[in-house]
Parts: C-alpha cells; structure tokens; sequence
C-alpha cells in the first residue's frame, strides 16, 4: 500500500515553485518517472531492511516482498498513465508526456473489481470497514452528480453477483479474478476510447478547416458510454488554432450525449447534436501568433506551456481547457506583462510542451 502510494509524494514538494506552476510541474513529475520509482524502490528497501519482521523473512519471502513492492510502484504509473491528464515516464531519455485518454482518475469500476477482492479476504469486522469505504467514492460522485443512479444500481448488482463469485473462490483464485476482471475491463475502456476518438473526428470534420492535432478524452465515471471530448485543430490558413469541447456517447440509442453526466455537469450551456453523438459547445478559436508570443516574452507562460495541452487564453489569465468544468480552475495562471513577464519563477522542469505543435510556425 505505501509503495502504491508513494511516488505521489511529490505533492509534498510542489511549493517550491510558486502555484499554479508548482502543482502542474512537479505533481506527476519525476517520482513518477521509471527512473523515479527505482531510486523509491532503493529508498524503501534501504528502510525496510532495518525493520525485523522484513529481516526475518526467509529469501523466498524476501523476494516476494520486494515483487510486491515493485508491483505496487509499476501499477501507479500505469494507472495514471491511463488518463488524459498524462505523465512522462521516460524521462531523462524522454521528457514527452503521454496520455492513455481512457480511464477516468477514480474509476467507481476499478474500486469494485480490486476492492471486493480484497473486503472479502479480510476478517469480518475488517471486511465491513472495507465495503463501507468502496461504497464512499460511487455515493460521493453520484451525490454530485457525475455518476447517475443507473449506474450505481449497475455497480450495486455486479458487485453482489462478484462477491457471490468470489465466496466460491480460494484466496489465490479471488486474486486472478481481480486481476483478470480489472485488466479486462481497462482493456474495453481502451477500446472504447479508440472509437470515441475516431467518432470526435469524423463528425466535427464537416466544421473543422484546418488538421486535427489531438482529441482529448475522459470517460464520465462508472459510465464508459459517454466522454467528454476537446477536439484541438490547428488552421494555419487563419493563423489561428480552435479547441472543441463537447459530450459524446459511444451508443446513442442507448444514451443521448445529453443524458451523460459529464454534459449536465457544466451547467446550462448552448450546443448543438452532431448526428445524435456528439453534443458540441461551439468552438473556441484563439490567435496563434498570441500564445507565440506569450510563449517568448512570458517566463511563465512558457512554463505553464510544459503542463497545458488545451491552452485558452481568456480574462487575461491561460488556463487548460480539459479542467474547465464550470467552476475554479486549478490550473488558472494571471498573464504578466513589461519586466515582470520576463523573471522566471524557480525550480522550473524540462518537460516537453505538450502543445509543441503549436508553438512553430
């Protein structure tokens, strides 16, 4: 559990670059590197062979414990990996971000196929702990209204039919159902963002005039029919580049785009249907030759242009597109101008910009 957990502390040390560029720096930064989670790899096992419960192991068991432990770094990574906020494994040999665009931060459907497992192995008292906790994150996203009741009721049947499933299982064999059913389960969420990515694409090209850079995506939570789309183009023709935001439903027969959570969860706001998938909230175009120039005179800008992949310049501030849901957003940054523009906050990173496409002519 402390491995699993522990490349996010850096968050301990995000206030050594002033905010917002403290957080969008160094948060997924370099302890959440390959490099990064060797060197935490070394630091608990460095600790760990102090305690004597771990120095009493036998080899085998030794073994297994430092499996365990690596197990436990490696699934951090991946399963921040495998959202659209992104992270830069490769870093110092590549300092790209890369983005899996599929599973939503916290997956009410990862908690059930991991957590039961798990609930179901403990002692009785323990077990109650457990089930109450998996039940936190649905109830909490339901009762603000990112998860409809549908799907709590969804999540509510499986998880009694798997706890079922599971009383009939030995422990090791509860284990590889985890395993499997998670796995799977990532794997169709891949495969969903495949087509939700082809779909964004071919129903805006009718409104597009320039090339398609990128289609940011993020599953509703417990609802893999329904994304919220950020289609990025670039007209070079008009100088300018144009963001996309909309809803989209992978099976509108099922479920109208403007059914999904993610399209109630903005607030009231125009937008026109797409075929009965996409439900689109106007496009916003923005200068080119603006964010260059920010990008050359602003030190900030220029950091924050490390983190940002859907960048709007709006109110004299920049803030990323794919957190704009309604209310503040964390990654806001005030526009400087004359002298102060060019002092460079401290402690900056070395990622490569995201929207690199966009900064050369």
């Amino acid at each position: 559990m402390l491995a699993a957990n522990l490349p996010d502390l850096d968050l301990l040390y995000t206030g050594i670059t002033p905010p917002p560029l403290g957080y969008l720096l160094h948060h997924r930064g370099h302890t959440h590197t390959l490099v990064g989670l060797l060197v935490q790899m070394a630091a608990l096992a460095a600790v760990y062979r102090f305690l004597p419960p771990v120095r009493r192991l036998l080899r085998d068991e030794r073994v297994r414990l430092w499996g365990l432990i690596a197990a436990g770094l490696l699934s951090h990574l991946l399963l921040d990996a495998g959202n659209s906020y992104g992270v830069h494994p490769f870093f110092p040999f590549d300092s790209r971000w890369y983005y899996g665009d599929a599973v939503f931060i916290l997956e009410p459907w990862l908690w059930l196929l991991l957590g039961l497992p798990v609930a179901w192995m403990a002692p009785p008292v323990a077990r109650v702990a457990l089930l109450a906790f998996l039940a936190v994150l649905p109830l909490g996203l339901s009762w603000v209204g990112l998860v409809p009741p549908g799907a709590v009721a969804a999540l509510l049947a499986t998880a009694l039919v798997f706890a079922w499933g599971l009383s009939r299982l030995s422990s090791r064999a509860r284990a590889w159902a985890a395993l499997g059913a998670s796995t799977a389960f990532v794997g169709v969420l891949f495969g969903l963002s495949h087509v939700a990515r082809a779909e964004a694409g071919r129903l805006l090209a009718p409104a597009r005039h320039g090339e398609i850079l990128d289609v940011v995506l993020t599953p509703d939570p417990a609802n893999p029919l329904c994304w919220s789309v950020i289609v990025i183009e670039r007209d070079d023709g008009a100088g300018e580049y144009a963001l996309h935001p909309g809803t989209l439903s992978v099976a509108p027969d099922w479920l109208a785009p403007t059914a999904c959570a993610s399209h109630r969860f903005g607030g009231p706001r125009p937008y026109r249907i797409s075929e009965g998938r996409l439900a689109l909230y106007g496009e916003i175009r923005q200068p080119l030759e603006t964010l260059r120039a920010l990008q050359d005179r602003d030190c900030g800008v220029k950091a924050w242009l490390q983190f940002g992949r859907a960048p709007r310049l709006v109110d004299g501030e920049i803030v990323d597109l794919r957190f704009d849901r309604g209310g503040d957003n964390f990654t806001a940054m005030r526009l400087r101008a004359g002298p102060e523009a060019a002092v460079c906050p401290p402690h900056l990173t070395r990622w490569e910009p995201p929207r690199a496409d966009l900064l050369a002519p």
